[in-house]
């Protein structure tokens, strides 16, 4: 951000890096945002310590999935009751901000968006062999990369022609890499690390799997869409608000319990928090998909006639649905409704 002016909170001076002592920074906090005297500010997915509701402009709150997170205790709810309105970024969001915070002021849900990605080829790919399924997170247990490991070794045993490619770096990948070993899986599975350029990976992937135990809004999924990439992805938080179920993807419910994966895998998937059930709009135990039942979804994407459907209605489904030039207009919009407000 080079052209933008940055004040660090925590900063007594903010040309130097000579930082506030911890029991005085909630007291400068609010005396930096006054004196930047804005019409609104925005809070993105963090509770600060405030000494007290600023006295200049309206205080937002922008969701982008930590609510799920958030510990339910005093300054927690202290700091949503000083806030004018919330935005979030999914339906599922908004829902548990509600469902966990009983949320004192109005919450828009401005859904999430992408840029239209550059490097979408004109014409859909077709099938071929092997069937190329990919998937691209951080490596961390809560996104679930061990279904897509066990997965590939049940489409491999089904006698399937199918590779899996699983991009992106974090803390677990020695643990996948183990797991893969375990397996059998060989060079079936390729780790490809972080990718630079994230259109020659979709343009080259068949299938995209999204495998997490919790998901506010998956932005990678929307991604695989643009590229006409048909995705398989749990119906658990906001993952159905970005796929469309039979469309452009095939949504499951997931039944695997954290414990049962374990014994499968060995990984334990940290998430210690309920998630968002879209079917009975509650908030749930956390559970992974069945490999099984990935599999079987991936078998209903290999017939040819299905999956060029699909790949077509993934690519159309984000540029009908998303449009990044509307999401500026309705956040625009949602501010200006709250400056408004009495």
């Amino acid at each position: 951000m080079p052209d933008q002016k940055i004040t660090f909170a925590n900063r007594l001076i903010n040309a130097f890096p000579l930082r506030c002592p911890q029991f005085l920074r909630k007291y400068l906090l609010n005396r930096k945002i006054e004196k930047a005297n804005a019409d609104v500010v925005i809070v993105w997915d963090l509770v600060p310590g405030l000494a007290a509701k600023p006295k200049r402009g309206k205080l937002i709150y922008y969701d982008h999935g930590c609510s799920w997170r958030y510990p339910k205790n005093p300054k927690t709810l202290r700091f949503l009751a000083m806030l004018d309105g919330c935005i979030s970024a999914s339906y599922a969001s908004k829902r548990v901000m509600a469902l966990r915070f009983n949320l004192p002021c109005p919450n828009h849900v401005v859904i999430n968006r992408l840029k239209t990605p550059i490097g979408i080829h004109d014409s859909l790919k077709p099938l071929s062999q092997p069937v190329r399924i990919g998937t691209a997170s951080r490596l961390v247990s809560l996104k679930g990369i061990s279904v897509s490991l066990l997965t590939l070794q049940e489409l491999l045993r089904r006698g399937h022609d199918v590779t899996l490619e699983i991009a992106g770096k974090g803390p677990d990948r020695a643990a996948f890499e183990a797991l893969a070993e375990k397996l059998e899986l060989g060079d079936r599975v390729t780790f490809s690390g972080f990718q630079d350029n994230v259109a020659d990976f979709f343009n080259r992937t068949h299938i995209y799997m999204s495998t997490p135990i919790t998901e506010p809004f998956g932005l990678s999924c929307m991604e695989a869409l643009y590229f006409g990439v048909p995705v398989i992805f749990p119906q658990v938080d906001g993952q159905p608000e970005v796929i469309k179920d039979g469309q452009c993807g095939i949504g499951l419910t997931p039944t695997v319990t954290i414990e049962e994966h374990c014994r499968l895998t060995g990984i334990k998937v940290d998430f210690p928090h309920d998630v968002y059930d879209p079917a009975t709009d509650a908030l749930v135990v956390p559970k992974l998909l069945s490999h099984l039942e990935c599999a079987d979804a991936v078998e209903r994407l290999m017939v040819p006639e299905t999956y060029q459907t699909m790949s077509r209605n993934a690519q159309r489904y984000p540029v009908e649905h998303f449009s990044y030039a509307m999401f500026k207009t309705e956040f625009d919009d949602s501010l200006k409704s709250f400056i408004t407000q009495t």
